[in-house]
């Protein structure tokens, strides 16, 4: 809570030194892009609050130097709002006609979730030659990654079925409806994430139907390493903890050329090329592999995808950060390749931009170490200053939240 403090802290005082600053005292300065927002140079109470009336009474994004996109995006939030508040007023029964009850939906929703869900990933099927130990009798991080990964993600599928198996009999009359299940069965009801689930669950926005599709990519995207080997390039929006697949990334590279984990840091080096997880997978699951010709995989480091822009979009041409196209809200960033360097020093004209879990980007200190939504600081090639992104709060993201 306090750093989420100190950060609406420190974007005000951004706001407030673009308004109040030498510059604004020049005869035509604008506040912004176009012309509405100005200093009269009239010394007239009258011609003041001319100027006053005419202003809109909703300010439009550009005062705050963001795009129309932050616009849409209010707008959606507030539709969803008022859409979700609808769902969570409507009457649990069917009074008549052909509509199903509430109870039919939400055991026939327990049923579909089950059936695409696996009972358990077994870490006994994974190739044996990812946990062999090298000469110094060092497992491969990132076969310990996986193996954490495994492990998390069956606690999550336990709850999942066990609350859902509960659920179908207490609406057969078999079981009691315990106030947990029926908070369960509510929040099915209006296509809500239930609070047990999410608890065990990493940090997610995404309505019920979207996020039960998203963890079955995850599945799939660890069934697959588990079964093949490690992938070409990671899905890091896959990954349940993906502070552990950098740490693990880290570890290799020191343990290869014997230097101390603490002094690397990554080079962020932004590929040509576009992969999406969801295109991937349905080539897996069709037996194809998946055109993967276009790159190669690294000696050193990993590449990385499935990545998201928020607050600005990516140009090819000039293989920078670009202004936010109008209507497009969260373009995806290309495959990137992070590379371990300890004698790394940043180029100037790179932006420290955050990686978060969610477009809520706050979160808490977890016990361990780690924010519950912070990932780590990319950083990305951009032909603009850092002040430009920082008060436009550009950002990636691992995940949307649709």
């Amino acid at each position: 809570r306090l750093k989420v403090q100190v950060r609406r802290k420190q974007w005000y005082q951004r706001r407030v030194r673009g308004f109040f600053r030498p510059k604004t005292l020049e005869a035509g300065y604008l506040y912004s892009s176009s012309d509405l927002y100005h200093a009269l140079e009239s010394t007239s109470l009258d011609s003041y609050k001319e100027y006053i009336e005419q202003l809109p009474i909703i300010d439009p994004p550009e005062i705050f130097d963001m795009s129309q996109n932050a616009n849409i995006s209010y707008q959606k939030e507030e539709a969803m709002t008022i859409i979700t508040t609808i769902l969570e007023v409507q009457p649990r029964l069917m009074s008549g006609g052909t509509g199903k009850s509430s109870n039919d939906i939400v055991y026939e929703l327990a049923d579909l979730v089950l059936s695409k869900l696996p009972e358990k990933l077994d870490i006994e099927e994974a190739l044996p030659e990812m946990f062999e130990p090298d000469s110094k009798g060092r497992i491969n991080s990132l076969s310990t990654v996986l193996s954490q990964e495994v492990t998390r993600f069956n606690k999550l599928l336990e709850v999942i079925q066990t609350s859902l198996v509960n659920i179908k009999k207490a609406i057969k009359g078999f079981a009691v409806m315990s106030e947990q299940l029926e908070a369960i069965f509510d929040a099915i009801v209006v296509n809500n994430v239930p609070t047990m689930w999410a608890d065990a669950a990493y940090p997610s926005l995404k309505p019920l139907g979207s996020w039960v599709k998203d963890l079955e990519l995850r599945l799939q995207f660890i069934q697959r390493w588990m079964e093949v080997g490690q992938p070409k390039s990671f899905w890091m929006s896959g990954f349940f903890f993906p502070q552990g697949f950098i740490t693990g990334s880290l570890q290799n590279f020191a343990r290869k050329y014997d230097v101390p984990i603490d002094a690397l840091k990554f080079r962020f080096e932004v590929l040509p090329h576009y992969r999406a997880q969801l295109d991937v997978a349905t080539e897996e699951m069709a037996d194809k592999e998946y055109d993967d010709n276009a790159y190669q995989t690294p000696d050193d480091g990993a590449l990385v995808h499935g990545l998201y822009i928020d607050s600005a979009s990516w140009d090819d041409d000039k293989m920078v950060l670009g202004d936010a196209r109008h209507g497009i809200m969260n373009p995806p960033m290309p495959v990137m390749h992070l590379l371990p360097d300890p004698e790394y020093e940043p180029e100037e004209d790179r932006y420290e931009c955050p990686l978060y879990k969610t477009a809520e980007r706050a979160g808490t200190l977890s016990t361990t170490g780690h924010s519950t939504n912070f990932v780590i600081k990319c950083l990305i090639p951009s032909d603009k200053p850092q002040k430009h992104w920082i008060g436009k709060g550009t950002a990636l993201l691992c995940q949307l939240s649709q």
